[in-house]
């Protein structure tokens, strides 16, 4: 009798702990991680309204990395998911200021 109570308080023990693996896995799976826009125009024919469009998708997309990060965080997750998107944003947001600048030597430094 002693050693089916052992084997009970073990099975709960155990149960327990991935019940808490999982709660753990879950909150992690809600932050979702925002689709990068990949339309950014190229600064050498874009209009400036097409440069100003991709200018407020740019800060629409940083905003969301921004509580993607938070939310990875918020939850516990330790992995290199929220590094990853950030690395992914500042390399969109390279891609974008090369176009922006190109864009401005077209129209005279005005933007």
């Amino acid at each position: 009798m002693i050693g089916s109570r052992v084997r009970v308080k073990g099975l709960l023990l155990a149960a327990i702990i991935v019940l808490q693996f999982a709660a753990a896995a879950a909150e992690a799976a809600v932050c979702a991680e925002p689709t990068p826009f990949s339309d950014i125009p190229s600064g050498a024919h874009a209009s400036r309204d097409e440069m100003l469009a991709a200018q407020r998708a740019m800060k629409a997309y940083d905003n969301a990395v921004k509580a993607y990060s938070d939310c990875l965080r918020d939850s516990g997750d330790t992995s290199e998911r929220a590094n990853q998107a950030v690395d992914r944003l500042q390399k969109l947001a390279d891609r974008f200021n090369v176009e922006l600048h190109a864009f401005k030597e077209r129209n005279g430094g005005a933007g």
